[in-house]
């Protein structure tokens, strides 16, 4: 296969371009995969005021509340929102919210049921009483044909499974930069202040010491309502928060999948010394960033850090951080990064040296079982796992 073609296929499987057909029981809503910008405005405006999304919220599948709920749980002022939008009851069910508001025997009245057998559910499991089936902590790519084709009879899909981002990053991170978090205390407006002091419990301190706040060392879907809310107000959400946050610490291993896999592991990381404290961190967590090959920061790239983030024991707080510092599509790029080691999976973010007119490739993202503290949240006798 020549280099060029190579590179074609890469592409290809990257956005999904050469997956198999899907095939759905209801009409897709093309409109819900499209970036918020896109929408007309009334569909915007029946988006932010009846269904409370946000743009960032729009963009992130999945991460609207409203989303988890059944077309008979939501609202008069929701529904006529949805339809204004363009959905139906039947499209809102399936696309949105895939039958989950169900109880069982609804769904084996709705002949659903069998679908979700397919992806390993009981009744058990459904209702809470026994263990998720493993389809759960599965990117798409890792589903078995069978199992893809009962998602599509519940209407799921490769963007929609992965939750994938379609918010705009003209960075080369594979997620929106949240450039705000690493401006110190005293430059951040009162109201940004208020509701980092409100919502998230942050002081001073925690602020400009990065990594030193309890909601840092967890994942976004397993912050309590209250700081999650305040940290979407500051302008994070899920995929932005996990990486440039937490840098995934808190993930399962099984959650590792594609270029994050390849991350982790080209950093040495292996599932015992990752699940096993008593392991030896691998060598590169000991390497300040100018040692680090530059395989190791193409990895370290992956996991949303960058020079002055990965060094921490030289500097000492966001007082000391040059934002200027951080790349920016106009500003000075990082040397010495090798994303050859993305090769066969592609890479979720833009090349460094392409940032401004190189094309971004969303990440796929499986976020239902991916944080390391499993919380449940029930919905109408079916139970779902952030």
């Amino acid at each position: 296969m020549s280099s060029t073609l190579s590179k074609t296929v890469i592409a290809a499987l990257a956005t999904g371009s050469m997956a198999r057909d899907d095939v759905f029981p209801v009409q897709k809503p093309e409109f819900r995969y499209q970036q918020f910008s896109k929408l007309d405005r009334v569909q915007q405006r029946a988006a932010t005021d009846k269904l409370d999304f946000t743009a960032v919220t729009w963009n992130a599948l999945g991460l609207n509340d409203v989303e988890r709920k059944g077309w008979d749980y939501l609202t008069t002022d929701e529904q006529v929102g949805a339809t204004q939008l363009g959905f139906t009851k039947e499209s809102w069910d399936c696309f949105i919210d895939h039958y989950s508001s169900a109880y069982w025997a609804e769904l084996v009245a709705g002949n659903k049921a069998s679908q979700y057998m397919r992806l390993g559910w009981s009744q058990e499991s459904w209702e809470g009483d026994s263990d998720h089936p493993a389809s759960e902590g599965k990117w798409w790519d890792q589903l078995s044909e069978d199992e893809k084709k009962a998602a599509n009879q519940l209407c799921y899909f490769k963007m929609n499974w992965n939750q994938e981002d379609m918010n705009p990053n003209n960075s080369y991170f594979p997620y929106m930069f949240p450039a705000f978090r690493y401006k110190p205390w005293n430059e951040l407006s009162l109201s940004m202040q208020n509701t980092a002091i409100g919502m998230m419990n942050y002081t001073e301190d925690l602020w400009n010491d990065l990594g030193t706040h309890v909601a840092e060392k967890n994942t976004f879907l397993n912050l309590d309502s209250t700081m999650r809310e305040g940290a979407m107000e500051l302008g994070f959400y899920t995929h932005n928060w996990d990486c440039f946050m937490n840098h995934y610490q808190s993930y399962y291993w099984s959650s590792f999948h594609a270029d994050l896999l390849v991350a982790i592991t080209t950093l040495g990381w292996t599932e015992d010394s990752w699940t096993n404290d008593m392991q030896s961190p691998p060598l590169s967590e000991s390497k300040s960033w100018a040692d680090l090959t530059p395989e190791e920061k193409a990895a370290a790239t992956r996991m949303c850090y960058f020079e002055q983030t990965w060094d921490t024991d030289l500097w000492v707080t966001l007082e000391d951080f040059d934002l200027s510092e951080v790349v920016t599509p106009d500003g000075p790029m990082p040397k010495d990064i090798n994303l050859n080691i993305y090769e066969t999976t592609g890479y979720a973010g833009r090349e460094p040296a392409d940032v401004i007119a190189g094309r971004y490739i969303n990440a796929s993202y499986r976020t239902m079982v991916s944080s390391g503290v499993l919380a449940v949240v029930a919905l109408a006798g079916a139970f779902l796992f952030a």
